[in-house]
């Protein structure tokens, strides 16, 4: 019962500071906006890192590793294919499926190259990166060990991820970034070989790609 307390209240405290955190990102966001291209993508990066500040924090307080949250040494290679089949799974489901009826998932089209790169640099090494550490890894380790369900553990994390965009002010995306974030935990939790790194590509790929699939559609 101590535990699965301490593990409540970790989980809240990770949360909170996850949040705060998140502030820090935007007015970085805002004050690096008009940065030369290289150094903005640099600040972008690095504002996002210390948002894993309270999982390293408690990962070390309570000597977990990174094998423990979803990461793996095994099968590089095939980690890394998993992680694009995800990526086609969410943005066929999410994105061109809605495309095909006519419906724009708020996305800006984007046919730029540089843009492009520019985003999977930025996906890569900041936003998918830390996300799926704190949500797909970290969060949802720990509810699992509080509530001994990978169910609980699904949904519990998929919701604390839509909550996550609150900040956005658009509950059309608090919605559908739920519904991607159940998608890629039952991915995780299904499929041989998706580890932390292969939802951390999938979700890389997903946001790089679907500004692309927007400008196919709608310009």
């Amino acid at each position: 019962m101590e535990t699965k307390r301490k593990n409540i209240i970790t989980v809240v405290i990770t949360y909170v500071l996850v949040l705060l955190a998140l502030q820090f990102v935007s007015l970085v966001n805002n004050i690096a906006e008009n940065a030369p291209i290289a150094l903005r993508l640099i600040l972008f990066i690095v504002a996002w890192w210390p948002m894993l500040a309270p999982v390293i924090f408690f990962m070390q307080r309570d000597k977990e590793t990174a094998k423990d949250i979803g990461f793996s040494k095994d099968n590089m290679l095939l980690q890394v294919l998993t992680g694009a089949l995800v990526a086609g799974g969410s943005l066929t489901i999410f994105i061109v499926l809605p495309a095909l009826f006519g419906i724009n998932m708020s996305y800006v089209g984007n046919l730029d190259i540089l843009a492009i790169l520019y985003q999977f640099a930025y996906m890569m090494l900041a936003v998918a990166l830390v996300e799926e550490i704190i949500f797909r890894g970290y969060l949802f380790k720990k509810l699992f060990d509080i509530s001994g369900s990978k169910w609980f553990a699904i949904l519990v994390s998929s919701a604390s991820f839509g909550l996550f965009h609150i900040f956005n002010w658009n509950p059309w995306q608090i919605l559908i970034t739920t519904a991607i974030g159940l998608y890629w935990c039952v991915c995780r939790d299904r499929i041989k070989h998706c580890t932390l790194l292969s939802l951390i590509i999938a979700h890389a790929l997903h946001n790089t790609i679907h500004p692309i699939i927007a400008a196919i559609f709608f310009g």
